[in-house]
């Protein structure tokens, strides 16, 4: 799906924006400090505010365009929205909450039942219960599962993560990755936690003092020097897609393999992997370049259980560190520092090898079952019975 904002500008009080960028992924991040205008940019794609300059594309369908005061209403554009504060209804259990915007929907071929959002979000077990009796992350899956039963062509999400803890924010990941990979519905995220959108998506548009500065991959971005600052050794995520091949009960460990047939081993530590996984599974990774260590060689008897070959494509300076980009068939950001660099002699288009240990990779999520054309999330016929019973005695 294409976005594109051309020259847009909008006043609120003292305060005015201005936004010009264009993104087509499938997962776009919003990143920026609080009170860049991150939020605002949602409002005007929803239609929640309407600028007084610009023109506002989605699919080169013109939502806004003011120059020849075409104005689309935000009920007509097919955006689901998910606020930051939930907006749940107090008074209604989570089933009416879920179903609020079901009857002024027509089914289609693509359409998102209430069966498929219970499962694919886990709530099943909090149909009956009020808003206030669920957690932060409990209402924002309840919020985001009623965004998805408007049938939205878009969803955007304002902070998803604001309202819940470090271990919830993963489980919020990968239930928005699950939803995108199985309804094919394209996102939109704010956030200024930029490590929880990396594990979603590279793809970022750069908001700063209420206007947009930068868009595009943020690995590129960052390579050419437009926004050093953007990679911070604790806030910056490598994130990729590994194969599983097959688990080892002795060690604990999970086997994977990358489309270059390099091999990555990973610890059992993650609720999300199980010794039944089946060969041929996508899994998602994630590792901080400061978990990266380099070695001019390949090493026998070590207990580090990884070392992947490389090439180091650029080495970048900046404030906040040095980092090596190195190429192992995906590329990856590593920290060093100037001493290494000296020590062990460090340029661009030199092999390497990086160095992980098996248990500082973060699973951010699996991807349940193989189709032919693609990877999909199933609900088993024991599951759809489970939830249907659920659906019918919980009012």
């Amino acid at each position: 799906m294409i976005i594109s904002f051309k020259s847009v500008e909008h006043t609120l009080g003292n305060n005015h924006f201005y936004y010009d960028f264009q993104t087509d992924n499938s997962i776009t991040g919003i990143f920026g400090p609080s009170g860049a205008g991150k939020t605002t940019l949602l409002n005007l794609l929803s239609g929640v505010d309407t600028p007084q300059k610009g023109k506002i594309t989605l699919d080169f369908k013109v939502l806004v365009d003011i120059t020849n005061k075409s104005v689309t209403e935000g009920k007509n554009r097919n955006i689901g929205y998910v606020f930051q504060d939930n907006y749940l209804f107090p008074h209604m259990n989570i089933k009416r909450n879920l179903i609020y915007s079901k009857p002024y929907i027509k089914k289609r071929k693509n359409y998102i039942s209430f069966e498929d959002v219970v499962s694919l979000l886990d709530i099943i077990h909090l149909l009956h219960k009020k808003p206030r009796e669920l957690s932060g992350g409990e209402r924002q899956r309840v919020a985001i599962g009623r965004a998805l039963l408007s049938q939205p062509a878009l969803l955007l999400l304002d902070e998803p993560f604001s309202n819940v803890d470090c271990s919830k924010r993963k489980q919020i990941i990968s239930y928005l990755l699950r939803i995108n990979h199985h309804f094919k519905i394209p996102m939109v995220i704010v956030s200024h936690h930029l490590e929880d959108i990396l594990k979603l998506t590279r793809k970022i548009i750069v908001v700063e003092n209420g206007r947009t500065t930068l868009a595009g991959d943020i690995f590129n971005i960052i390579k050419n020097g437009e926004k050093p600052e953007l990679i911070r050794p604790k806030k910056f995520q490598n994130t990729f897609l590994v194969t599983f091949n097959r688990y080892n009960k002795i060690e604990n460990t999970y086997h994977f393999s990358f489309d270059n047939n390099q091999e990555l081993q990973v610890s059992d530590h993650s609720r999300l992997l199980n010794e039944y996984l089946i060969s041929g599974t996508k899994v998602q990774l994630s590792l901080r370049p400061i978990d990266i260590g380099l070695s001019l060689h390949k090493h026998a008897g070590i207990s580090v259980q990884n070392q992947l070959r490389g090439i180091i494509k650029k080495i970048i300076y900046n404030n906040e560190g040095i980092f090596c980009v190195v190429d192992c068939g995906f590329e990856l950001f590593v920290e060093i520092s100037l001493g290494i660099i000296q020590n062990m002699n460090l340029s661009e288009k030199q092999e390497v090898f990086c160095l992980i240990k098996a248990n500082d990779f973060d699973v951010v999520h699996v991807f349940d079952f193989i189709e032919s054309d693609g990877y999909t999330d199933k609900i088993s016929d024991k599951h759809y019975e489970a939830i249907q019973f659920a659906v019918k005695h919980k009012k």
